[in-house]
């Protein structure tokens, strides 16, 4: 079966990396939450998509330089109305803490420990201590290193723009078990040779139910949603 994944939980309908929108993904029957994590100035894990929260907050500044007590006074901006009241940037802990064995997340490190030092051994930390099913992926591969020598067990992936014969030998000598590409940049026959070197292919950010069925047909593992209802419906007719 295809995996769906809520990108930023629901984030074509809701607060994007926010409780309502991972409870939102989940209602619709995701398999699990994909989301992005970044390190304050005083070593939390937060959840949140940018380097600097001006974006989708009320605040302004790089995340990095910014204390929890500081974040957590943050108001998430969205253009849903009033439908969700004020929500705040949450941390990875309290994402853990809701939502816990309900779901499988993919947790995106946005950067690793050269410019957040130790986020890897944090995220680490947090996923054991919860017992999550978590994937951790990111566009910073000696993260993902990092992360598989703190521990091998955890189910890791690459992120990549290109195509998927390019990042082949990486991902061999990272030992990961995913592929992540644009929807763009995926083909038949990279599909076809990743699963014949052994690893699965996550496609990223798909939004239309046809080229998900596309998708499907072509033999992806995992499809990443802004939109979970459109794609579930389309690959499973639920």
């Amino acid at each position: 079966m295809v995996l769906v994944y809520g990108h930023r939980g629901a984030m074509g309908y809701a607060p994007e990396n926010t409780i309502p929108s991972f409870r939102l993904a989940l209602e619709m029957g995701v398999d699990g939450v994909e989301l992005d994590v970044h390190m304050t100035r005083d070593g939390e894990v937060v959840v949140i998509h940018d380097f600097t929260v001006d974006r989708t907050t009320n605040g302004h500044g790089y995340v990095k330089d910014l204390a929890l007590s500081e974040v957590r006074r943050l108001r998430v901006k969205h253009g849903f109305g009033g439908k969700w009241g004020p929500v705040g940037v949450p941390t990875l802990e309290e994402v853990f803490r809701e939502f816990g064995g309900r779901t499988r997340f993919k947790i995106e490190i946005k950067r690793g420990g050269d410019y957040y030092p130790g986020i890897e051994r944090k995220v680490v930390d947090l996923i054991r201590r919860y017992g999550v099913n978590a994937q951790v992926v990111s566009f910073d591969f000696d993260a993902i290193r990092t992360v598989r020598e703190l521990d091998p067990n955890i189910e890791t992936g690459i992120i990549f723009i290109g195509r998927i014969r390019w990042f082949l030998d990486i991902a061999r000598k990272l030992r990961v078990r995913w592929l992540h590409v644009s929807q763009d940049l995926v083909d038949p026959e990279g599909i076809e040779e990743a699963h014949r070197s052994g690893f699965l292919v996550g496609v990223w950010t798909v939004n239309d139910g046809e080229v998900a069925r596309r998708l499907v047909s072509m033999g992806v593992d995992d499809i990443t949603t802004n939109y979970p209802d459109i794609i579930i419906k389309a690959i499973r007719g639920a």
